[in-house]
C-alpha cells in the first residue's frame, strides 16, 4: 500500500512539473527512482500513464485522471500538516508564494525581506510572472494577483486596489497639445497595455454622473506594465496607467497628469489568493495577515494623495 501511496505522488508530480529530473528534485528523490516508481506503476496497473519524448513528458488521459488522485493525496497530507501546525502555532516549513511580476519588482520584494527577517525559520520560495497560476498544481501557497476576478474555488483576500491615471511627458504635450475632454484622445498617440488576458484600448472616464468609454489608437502596444510607463517617459505617447507603477515621477515634473476633470473608473483590486482548505497553515495566514497590514498603508492604501496633492499645486 505504501508503494502504490508513493506511486502516485511522483505520477502527481510528473503531471505537474513534466520532467522527470525536475519532479524527482521536487520530491527529493533520484531521478532513477521516479522511472523505476512509474514503471513498476504502469505494470501493476497495465497501462501507459506517461508519455515520453526527447523534450518533454506528458501524462496520457487515464494518467492525468490517476494523478488527480495522487494530487488529493499531497492535498490532504498538506491539510493534516496545516492542522497540526495550527496546533502548535509553528511559522516554519517552506512557503511557496506567486506575485504578479510588475508590481511584485516595484512593491512586494522589499516587504517580502521584512517578512523573511521576521520569520528566520521559514523557507520563502517566490516566483514573479504575469500568468494566471492553478495554484495547486503549481504547487504555490499563495498568489498576490491584480485580477478583476480571482480564480474560482480559491479564497481570495482584499488587500488594496490599483487606480488609473492619464499620463504624458512634458515634451509629448509641448510637441503634440494636451487632451482637453476624453474624446480628444482619439486625436493622439495612445500606448496601450495588452496582454493574452487583458487590452487595455478602451479608457474609461468618468465625471458628474457621465461615463466615456474612449477606443484609443496608438503605434506602440506592449504586454508589459513598466515598459508602458517607460514608453511615456520617453515622449512616445499618452498612457492610461496604474498609480502603482508611478512613484515621483508626477512630483517631479517627469510626467504630466492629464484630464484632471474627469476620474478614471478602472480600478483593480489587490488579492491575496490560496486554496480553499479546512486548515489553513500558520505560515501562510501569517504572511496573508502581514502583507493586509503593509498595504493598508501608503502608497498601497491610497497612492493618489501624490497625484491629487499634484493637482491642487497646479490649480494654485
Amino acid at each position: 500500500m505504501l508503494d502504490n501511496l508513493q506511486q502516485m505522488v511522483i505520477l502527481a508530480a510528473i503531471g505537474h512539473e513534466q520532467n522527470f529530473t525536475k519532479a524527482a528534485e521536487r520530491l527529493g528523490i533520484s531521478k532513477s527512482q521516479v522511472s523505476k516508481q512509474i514503471k513498476c506503476l504502469e505494470e501493476r496497473l497495465g497501462c501507459q500513464l506517461v508519455q515520453r519524448s526527447t523534450r518533454t513528458v506528458v501524462l496520457t488521459e487515464i494518467g492525468v485522471q490517476y494523478a488527480d488522485y495522487g494530487q488529493q493525496l499531497i492535498d490532504t497530507v498538506s491539510e493534516a500538516e496545516a492542522m497540526v501546525a495550527g496546533y502548535r502555532n509553528e511559522i516554519t516549513g517552506v512557503l511557496r508564494i506567486g506575485i504578479a511580476q510588475s508590481f511584485g519588482n516595484i512593491h512586494i520584494t522589499s516587504a517580502l525581506a521584512e517578512f523573511q527577517k521576521k520569520n528566520p525559520e521559514l523557507e520563502l520560495e517566490i516566483s514573479l510572472f504575469d500568468h494566471r497560476p492553478n495554484l495547486l498544481e503549481e504547487g504555490f501557497d499563495c498568489w498576490i494577483a491584480i485580477h478583476e476576478h480571482p480564480p474560482e474555488g480559491m479564497v481570495a483576500r482584499k488587500l488594496a486596489k490599483c487606480e488609473f491615471v492619464v499620463v504624458a511627458s512634458p515634451d509629448y504635450i509641448a510637441q503634440h497639445g494636451e487632451p482637453i475632454v476624453p474624446g480628444d484622445l482619439r486625436q493622439h498617440n495612445c500606448i496601450t497595455y495588452q496582454s493574452r488576458e487583458r487590452k487595455y484600448v478602451n479608457w474609461e472616464f468618468g465625471r458628474d454622473g457621465l461615463k466615456q468609454s474612449i477606443r484609443v489608437n496608438g503605434n506602440y502596444r506592449i504586454d508589459n506594465a513598466p515598459a508602458v510607463l517607460d514608453a511615456a517617459l520617453s515622449g512616445l505617447g499618452i498612457a492610461y496607467l496604474s498609480t502603482y507603477l508611478l512613484t515621483d515621477e508626477i512630483k517631479t515634473n517627469k510626467l504630466i497628469t492629464l484630464l484632471n476633470d474627469w476620474k478614471t473608473t478602472v480600478e483593480l483590486p489587490i488579492y491575496a489568493v490560496y486554496p480553499r482548505r479546512k486548515y489553513l497553515a500558520p505560515k501562510v495566514r501569517c504572511f496573508i495577515d502581514f502583507m493586509a497590514e503593509r498595504m493598508a498603508l501608503p502608497p498601497y492604501k491610497n497612492i493618489n494623495p501624490i497625484i491629487d496633492n499634484h493637482k491642487q499645486t497646479q490649480e494654485q
